[in-house]
């Protein structure tokens, strides 16, 4: 008997709206895969219709932290007001600042700022008491902080950490015939450069005043506690460091003629690789220090489409890549890290340095002398800058 075999075509045949189906279904999903490319790749572009570089002016100490807030920023491709945002920040010190925006920013190298970050509450109350509707829309708490320590080796700061010291306590406590004796059997004797140019010498001066005062800091707070303030800085060297970068030096080398120098703790935190084997310490009280203040500035060249800029950057540094961005750089954010004591200014500065016997007593102050030991691209810790003459009326 013979069997029968199928053709070899034989067997179920696949239903012709199964292949239609399936082919709408592949062609449906390469279409949406290529338009979310697209739109994810071009987004930023196709809501610009024009760019808008929003200036920023920012202080030294705060220069590191915001030009990398500002890079990371841009980075995520801002938009305001339909124009695409990018950032240029300029380095000026605050009174500098101060000064050239009283002025309407008028000859300035720099465009117009439609942000400004000091980091000293004095530089605010110059410019607004020339100009208070400029700054009107700032927080009056600053963003970040940093209190300034006392440098010293890491030898004597553990010695100096376990006495417990507050500011006030540092005239009986250090200097030539002070109590505290160090590890190496020496005084804790503080090298102080010149309170008038240099912030952190004129904000440990004025801790130690405000916590002897219990009040805030004045011209007369300070002269009637000179002789504390001489007995302090008694013992230090003759000519004393022209810059903190110097004392610095002097104590990583040794044999500097002294225990210890006032430093911005952000300022220290940058330069802490280059200052092996010294550490810090914070003595108990308030503490006087740099404040980093967001300031958008309300003038004539500020349109709206800067002013939305400008929002948008603020919104990015309050949160966390912004707070990042300072903590990276020393610098501290929030209630924990607030300094209570605000730089009482230039004015204090003086009759600072007439108290310890400083340059500031002479009529023809001399120039600073340029902070060379400074490494690249970073201020000398502690540096400040001269007063600029008030503006004209």
């Amino acid at each position: 008997m013979t069997s029968r075999h199928g053709s070899g075509t034989g067997g179920r045949r696949i239903a012709p709206w199964i292949i239609v189906t399936a082919v709408a279904v592949v062609v449906v999903v390469g279409l949406v895969i290529g338009f979310v490319l697209i739109t994810r790749d071009d987004r930023s572009e196709a809501t610009c219709t024009n760019q808008v570089v929003l200036q920023v002016v920012v202080s030294p100490s705060a220069a590191p932290s915001i030009e990398a807030a500002a890079a990371a920023f841009d980075a995520t491709a801002p938009v305001a007001r339909s124009a695409c945002v990018t950032t240029d920040v300029t380095t000026m010190a605050g009174p500098d600042a101060a000064a050239a925006l009283a002025e309407g920013w008028v000859g300035q190298p720099s465009q117009a700022p439609a942000l400004w970050f000091p980091d000293s509450a004095a530089d605010l109350t110059t410019l607004e008491a020339t100009d208070s509707a400029m700054t009107a829309g700032r927080n009056v708490a600053p963003r970040a902080t940093s209190p300034v320590v006392l440098a010293m080796s890491a030898a004597n700061a553990g010695a100096v950490s376990a006495a417990g010291l507050q500011w006030k306590d540092l005239p009986g406590a250090a200097g030539a015939t002070g109590s505290l004796t160090l590890p190496d059997g020496g005084h804790l004797i503080l090298a102080l450069p010149d309170p008038t140019t240099n912030r952190a010498t004129s904000d440990a001066l004025q801790s130690v005043v405000a916590g002897l005062t219990g009040a805030s800091v004045d011209p007369a707070a300070v002269t009637a506690n000179a002789p504390a303030l001489a007995a302090l800085a008694s013992g230090g060297p003759a000519t004393p460091p022209t810059t903190t970068s110097d004392a610095l030096d002097d104590l990583v080398s040794g044999g500097a003629g002294f225990a210890a120098v006032p430093v911005i703790a952000s300022d220290f935190a940058q330069v802490q690789g280059q200052s092996q084997g010294l550490a810090t310490v914070s003595p108990g009280g308030a503490a006087v220090g740099d404040q980093i203040f967001a300031v958008p500035v309300t003038a004539s060249w500020v349109d709206p489409t800067a002013n939305a800029a400008a929002s948008a950057f603020l919104a990015y540094l309050r949160g966390p890549a912004g707070t990042q961005a300072f903590t990276d750089h020393g610098l501290q954010v929030g209630t924990s890290g607030s300094v209570p004591l605000p730089d009482a200014g230039a004015a204090v500065a003086t009759a600072l340095a007439g108290a310890i016997g400083g340059a500031g007593t002479s009529s023809a102050p001399a120039a600073p002398a340029p902070p060379a030991d400074a490494p690249s691209g970073t201020a000398d810790p502690g540096a400040a800058t001269p007063a600029p003459t008030a503006p004209s009326s």
